[in-house]
């Protein structure tokens, strides 16, 4: 049994078997992440049926999406940010920054919230234009993007909170957000879609409707006290110490999902140029690119807590062990994803397009890409250590080097110089991937050999 200063960690977290808790942590994530999947793949299809024989349906949301990709980057930055500061404070024992993270996090949250609305929203044709949009995918992605907007300070006010549950080990009540979300966006779609006419402006309505509702959830379990860190819901509790705390791990992660966004714009125009059944399957594969990257994400996000809390407590030898069983898990769970969906490919994406070029683009790029979801989850996972240990810097170069360095200056000369289409794209994403991981793997090692030695310290 943890001693008593340990109440606010979860038994298992800081000694004892790291399988067990790892498990115990990541699955309340897992379940959530098909719930979401079930709604993305149910959301595409409902859109699809729109117009079968219509991709722009289908393309133009696919065009608007590194702009909502934009708003998740600074949501996850900011989750990311208040869980590692969580878990290192409970680690730390460190009562005051605690006490102070709530309301200073929505004080980020009410900011970002103003410039989503202020800023972006006026400026949403001009951007639909500057993303390559042009005719059916304009108009369809333009109605699409005005009406799901009104979602950004929803989430902003809604990870503050998960990020607090997620750094206490509460992974549950983040399950149960992302499911009441989830069903009731699943529920409400083909009634705004269909029902009221609405067809892509009913989906974007149903998703705020629907994270409202989870929003809610999530702040009820404050209010019911079932969280061992206290909001007080005074202005007062607002520290510039704590914002700047919270900033210093989640802005280089929400700029790391940003050059995520800003690769997909890229890589959007360079598919599109090859072919616009092309991005319409490429569309449809990065919906489905999170089934096998489900587990991952999912560890990632109990890494963020067993490490950080382990790191507060200067348990370097126990979060060796961690990643070591992290990886074996994680290659575990998403080969067995990975070798379905590579296997079944042409009967999983049959249902979603009558179009036979885009079902062959969407089967061969699985079929191509299918071992570097493998890969991914070492990157994924190496991440996530360094932002427990607040260390940010290298999860951003990670992300940069796969993305920028390497994807794509070779997507560029296979595309363009060489003329290969889609084999370039696809070829400049797998090395990408390969790369990062031994980047990511040998990274990871040398960082723990450091921090045992005394060399570097946790910040």
């Amino acid at each position: 049994m943890e001693n008593s200063k340990d109440s606010n960690t979860i038994p298992g977290i800081l000694k004892g078997p790291i399988r067990p808790v790892l498990i115990k942590l990541s699955l309340p994530i897992f379940f959530g992440m098909i719930v979401q999947v079930i709604y993305n793949v149910t959301d595409t299809f409902w859109v699809a049926r729109i117009d079968l024989s219509d991709p722009s349906y289908m393309g133009g949301t696919a065009i608007v999406f590194p702009l909502i990709f934009f708003f998740m980057a600074l949501g996850n930055g900011l989750q990311v940010g208040v869980s590692s500061l969580v878990a290192r404070a409970i680690g730390e024992n460190n009562s005051k920054i605690l006490s102070t993270t709530a309301e200073s996090g929505m004080l980020i949250s009410f900011i970002l919230s103003i410039f989503s609305l202020a800023i972006i929203l006026p400026f949403s044709s001009q951007i639909l234009s500057a993303l390559g949009a042009k005719g059916n995918y304009y108009i369809h992605g333009l109605e699409y993007f005005k009406f799901i907007i009104p979602a950004g300070p929803v989430i902003f006010l809604s990870v503050i909170f998960s990020g607090i549950l997620q750094g206490e080990g509460l992974m549950k009540y983040v399950m149960n957000s992302m499911i009441i979300g989830t069903v009731l966006n699943i529920i409400l779609d083909p009634i705004f879609i269909f029902l009221m006419d609405l067809d892509v402006r009913g989906a974007a309505l149903a998703t705020v409707i629907a994270q409202t509702a989870a929003m809610i959830y999530i702040i009820t379990v404050f209010i019911r006290n079932k969280s061992s860190i206290k909001i007080d819901w005074a202005v007062s509790n607002i520290k510039t110490k704590t914002i700047k705390n919270i900033l210093a791990i989640g802005l280089p992660q929400s700029f790391a999902l940003i050059i995520m966004s800003l690769s997909f714009f890229i890589f959007n125009k360079i598919v599109i140029g090859i072919d616009e059944l092309a991005l319409t399957a490429f569309a449809l594969c990065g919906r489905f690119e999170q089934i096998m990257l489900m587990p991952a994400f999912a560890i990632g996000a109990a890494i963020v807590t067993i490490v950080g809390q382990n790191a507060g407590r200067g348990n370097f030898d126990r979060i060796r062990k961690i990643m070591k069983e992290t990886w074996f898990l994680g290659l575990i769970s998403v080969g067995i994803l990975t070798a379905i969906i590579v296997i079944f490919a042409p009967w999983i994406f049959k249902p979603f397009t009558n179009v036979e070029k885009v079902l062959w683009y969407a089967v061969m790029q699985y079929r191509i890409l299918g071992v570097s979801y493998l890969t991914a989850l070492i990157s994924i996972t190496g991440r996530s250590f360094f932002q427990a240990i607040g260390y940010p810097m290298p999860a951003l170069f990670l992300t940069l080097l796969r993305l920028i360095l390497i994807a794509l200056p070779i997507m560029l000369v296979l595309v363009y110089v060489f003329n290969l289409g889609m084999y370039g794209v696809w070829i400049g994403l797998l090395t990408a991937s390969i790369t990062s991981m031994f980047v990511a793997y040998f990274w990871v090692g040398r960082t723990i050999n450091r921090l045992e030695s005394g060399e570097i310290t946790i910040h």
